[in-house]
């Protein structure tokens, strides 16, 4: 891939974003406030940065699109709805289980039996009432059932992350697993009838995706004592080489998808415009790395050293350079 191709791989992957904001301004955000307004309840300011930004873009950008560009199209209006309101009440269940120790029980509960509002907090409500309106739009398929019931059980597992014991073997289970079955998840949501490859594919998208969060995250993620494979890792450069590894299986999955290869194409370039920054990241940590010597107490080093400021044009410049590079391997 070229310089050329880059930035029209970036400008596409930019018109997408600002296509899936004014998506979410003119449908998601009035539903929000409908029913917050309702139920009495006011998101908090984090709650408001995922509901209504970071989950239904990510949702959008980091994964629907990145799977039907191996068939060569882009989302239709229905199958963005069914998306964009999944996304807005699954970070909602995903507090509960991180931050509130929810069981898996208690929040299937929540989601398939249509449990009685009375006593619940206001954000489980607005939960509700956002799966509620959900299934007005569409009649859930067994697949998606499914395949839910799989990512809420392995999305409970994800509390483990809290442990200070958890191994790094532990944490890639989870996060693959995780991670991988709510992809999936949203594969059933698509109109689309997958092949055993393509799903494997679509499974492995999840934790290249996940390792690029985590890059970014590493200082929000410790500070929380979430434990992360770039905060437990013995060392960056074994962090780099797992996230290497992973990207290539990624990219060898779609070669051998039964599509034609200027989708294949597409889609690894796709791909490794978002996944590029997480070496721009790990060049960042190296750094740190370098400075307080491996294996680093991550607790104890300050933001600065941990998160990359993408604001900078020497970052910008290596991260089109690793676009390049990442999208031939």
């Amino acid at each position: 891939m070229n310089t050329f191709q880059v930035l029209k791989y970036g400008l596409g992957l930019t018109t997408d974003g600002y296509r899936q904001l004014a998506f979410i301004n003119n449908f998601l955000k009035p539903l929000v406030a409908f029913h917050s307004k309702k139920l009495g309840y006011e998101l908090s300011a984090s709650e408001k940065k995922k509901v209504l930004f970071y989950y239904p873009m990510y949702t959008i950008l980091g994964c629907a699109e990145m799977y039907t560009a191996l068939k060569g199209r882009g989302l239709t209006a229905e199958e963005r709805k069914r998306l964009t309101l999944v996304a807005a009440w699954a970070t909602l269940c995903d507090d509960l289980v991180d931050d509130h120790n929810w069981t898996e029980d208690e929040v299937f509960d929540i989601i398939f039996n249509n449990p009685t509002e009375k006593g619940l907090p206001g954000n489980v409500k607005l939960l509700i009432a956002l799966n509620n309106e959900f299934h007005k739009i569409w009649k859930v398929s067994n697949k998606y059932i499914d395949q839910l019931t799989v990512a809420l059980k392995w999305q409970s597992e994800s509390a483990k992350q809290l442990d200070p014991a958890i191994t790094l073997d532990e944490i890639v289970t989870i996060c693959r697993e995780k991670n991988g079955n709510t992809s999936l998840m949203f594969a059933t949501l698509l109109d689309e009838e997958w092949t055993e490859k393509e799903l494997q594919f679509i499974y492995q998208s999840a934790i290249v995706g996940q390792l690029t969060n985590d890059a970014f995250d590493i200082y929000k993620d410790t500070k929380s004592g979430i434990y992360t494979y770039f905060n437990k890792a013995t060392s960056i450069k074994n962090v780099r080489g797992f996230f290497l590894e992973e990207c290539k299986k990624l990219h060898s999955l779609v070669r051998e998808c039964n599509a034609p290869e200027r989708n294949k194409k597409n889609t690894i370039r796709r791909m490794s415009i978002l996944h590029a920054f997480t070496l721009t990241a790990l060049d960042h940590l190296q750094k740190t790395e370098d400075k307080f010597a491996a294996p680093v107490d991550w607790k104890h080093v300050s933001r600065q050293d941990m998160v990359t400021d993408m604001a900078l044009n020497s970052n910008r410049f290596k991260t089109v350079r690793y676009m390049k590079w990442l999208a031939e391997q």
